[in-house]
């Protein structure tokens, strides 16, 4: 595989993992040490990553990552770039369905750990937030 897409690979793997739900795969794209920071959050380790994600499960009836720019370089074995995404998030509140959309910029390094590219780190940067009621 070429390393021009490693990252490319890896962000829609989570974007997948995200909005399917599948929160036990994310083991395979981060390392076992793997770090987040957030807007109001720390994570440390990819059991505790896993966990976390749950929040998604236990908030929202849906959620569809959409991943766009991608802007980095690999030093080696190690990637370091940031990848934008728009991420939506359907939920109720007072009986109104609602979609929350955020506008994230991942920061992110990518190494390899048993043989396989995975996330090192990726720390998240909200850029706006818009909170909407949908009608039908």
């Amino acid at each position: 595989m070429s390393t021009r897409r490693i990252e490319e690979l890896l962000a829609l793997r989570y974007a997948s993992i995200c909005d399917k739900r599948n929160f036990s795969d994310v083991k395979d794209i981060v390392t076992e040490d793997f770090k987040q920071t957030g807007p109001e959050w720390h994570c440390d380790g990819a059991a505790a990553f896993e966990a976390q994600l749950g929040y998604l499960k236990d908030n929202f009836s849906a959620t569809m990552h959409m991943v766009g720019n991608q802007l980095g370089e690999w030093q080696g074995e190690v990637y370091r770039g940031e990848t934008y995404s728009i991420a939506n998030h359907l939920y109720e509140k007072d009986g109104v369905a609602r979609k929350l959309d955020m506008a994230i910029r991942y920061d992110e390094e990518i190494c390899q750990e048993n043989g396989v590219y995975k996330y090192a780190r990726r720390d998240v940067h909200v850029i706006w937030v818009s909170d909407t009621a949908l009608y039908s």
